[in-house]
Order: C-alpha cells, then structure tokens, then sequence
C-alpha cells in the first residue's frame, strides 16, 4: 500500500504514483468474504472504480454476486462457498483458483487474514491490495468513505475521487411502484439489532391509519418470526433470494427495518428509508441512499456492539 495520502508527500509525487497505478485497460477481481451489508457499502468504492477500469467482476458469496451483477456493478461473480476457494485457507491449493486469477491484471482482497492475503500470492503476481473491510472498532468514519479512502492509497484510484460526494445514489424503482405500500422487516443477521417485533406492529397500526398499506418481509436470518406475523389479512413475503427482495423493492413506496443488508439494500434502491439502529453506531454503519432516516432508540449503551 502507498503513503501518497493527502498531506504525506507532494502532489507531484502523488500524481506520478497514480498514473503509474491507473490502467484504463485492465480487468480487475474483487474477493470479498462479507455480509449483505458490508457488500453493499462497497458499491460507491466500485462506481468509483469503473471509471478506471475495463472489467470489474468479484469472488463474494453466491446471493450479493448475483444482485451486483443484476445491479451492473459487476460484469462476473464467482462463488465463495466452493471447495475452490476453500483451498485458500489449506496446505493444498485448489489449481482451479490459479485459472480463475488468470485473467485479472489487479487483484484486491477484503480481509482481515494473513493465510488469505499469502495463499493469493502464491498463486498470482498481481496482488494490488489487501484491505481491512472495515476501520478500527474506534474509528468513528463511515465504512464507504474508509473503504474509498484505502482503494486511494492502493493507487487504484486518484485521491479526488477518493469522496461519497458526487457519486450517483439513483431511484432504481420501477413504473410498477405503489406509492402506499411500505414494507416493513423486522428481522437483523444478528438479533441485538432487533427492535422489538411488538414495536413494528405498533408501526404497522399506525401505517394503516395512516391510509397505507403495510406489507411484512422475513429473509432466511428471520424466519423464526414468522409464526408470530402469519395472519390471513397481513400481508407477509417470506423470501430466499435476493433478487426477489430487489423486486419488491422496486414496486414499494418506502421501507422501514433495522440495521440490516436488507436496509443497505432499500436505501441503495433509492425507496425512502427509515433505518432503527440499536447498539451499532450509524456514524460508521448508515445505509446509504437518496431519502435515509435514521432512527435510534434509547439503550443502556449506544454504540456498544463493535469492540476490537
């Protein structure tokens, strides 16, 4: 990683440190072992990127490959889950990751382990970064601008557009939108980010007096509060793919979840979205989007899930 950071060394320097890095003609291959969300906050680093780049494809988990490609912010995807990339973390390396490395001209991994970052360069010559996926527990700087600031110090991309601002956040809605239904998910990957399900009944009382139509959505990490929302006057999606909730995204007027992949996800569709943070500090975790609310009940300690 370079030290060309804003203050560390000329403009000069800088400037001959990126046009060295910068190849408008190459492919490039993002590995990325994270969640939903994490994924997802990743996406202004590679718009970002694109203006560099002829081909972007990723090595991530099955379901966040196939929406960023649905999305185009991928040509390919790869899956994570194989023996294949496995391999990385053993003795005996897959050749088939060599076949898969091949093609790529920079290669940047999102990880946090040493066997990873080691098993690539056994493999490939073209290593051009190893980044944290997030910053230090402690460091209060929104995990998108961290990931852009560290994409900048790799020479990957000029430190100008190293910034959140400028980069598109569009309504990817389609026709079919019903202004009056709001979609309400309850759920969170990890249960100390869920608001209380009676408090989103609350909300969906309200809603309904409101004139709106409230519709429930449970993904796979939630399906243990279905039994408790199935009622033949609610409506209730209970989904497994992704590309199903993009598409329920597209047709709803608003959204309201907790802190969650699914909300980095309405947020980036451009649905207005209220997000309930609980212990995770919204200084480093706030979806990003073009109307995102965020709100935050009061706890004991707040924030007060990250510890290092």
């Amino acid at each position: 990683m370079s030290n060309c950071a804003p203050g560390t060394t000329s403009g000069r320097a800088c400037r001959l440190l990126e046009n060295q890095f910068i190849m408008p003609d190459a492919n490039l291959l993002i590995i990325h072992q994270g969640a939903l969300g994490d994924f997802i906050l990743t996406f202004p680093a590679i718009t970002r990127l694109h203006r560099y780049y002829k081909t972007i494809d990723v090595l991530c988990q099955s379901q966040p490959g196939k929406l960023a490609k649905a999305l185009e912010m991928v040509k390919n995807w790869y899956p994570a889950e194989t023996a294949s990339f496995s391999s990385l973390f053993s003795d005996h390396i897959d050749p088939k990751i060599k076949t898969i490395l091949k093609p790529y001209d920079k290669v940047i991994i999102f990880t946090l382990s040493d066997q990873l970052e080691q098993s690539i360069n056994s493999v490939s010559a073209n290593l051009s970064c190893r980044l944290p996926p997030k910053p230090p527990a402690g460091r209060r700087i929104h995990v998108a601008q961290f990931i852009l600031d560290n994409i900048a110090n790799c020479g990957l991309i000029k430190y100008a557009d190293a910034t959140l601002d400028g980069i598109a956040l569009t309504d990817r809605r389609s026709r079919r939108q019903h202004p009056r239904k709001i979609l309400l998910h309850p759920g969170a990957g990890s249960i100390r980010k869920r608001w209380a399900l009676s408090n989103f009944l609350v909300v969906e009382s309200t809603l309904k007096a409101e004139g709106l139509k409230p519709e429930f959505v449970l993904g796979p990490a939630e399906r243990d509060l279905a039994q408790q929302l199935q009622q033949p006057d609610r409506p209730l999606h209970i989904l497994d793919e992704l590309l199903e909730l993009l598409e329920l995204f597209k047709s709803a007027g608003g959204y309201i979840g907790n802190d969650s992949g699914a909300s980095h996800l309405a947020a980036y569709c451009g649905l207005p979205t209220a997000v309930i943070f609980g212990p995770a500090d919204p200084e480093r975790w706030a979806p990003l989007g073009r109307a995102v609310q965020i709100v935050r009940p009061a706890l004991q300690c707040s924030p007060c899930f990250e510890t290092e």
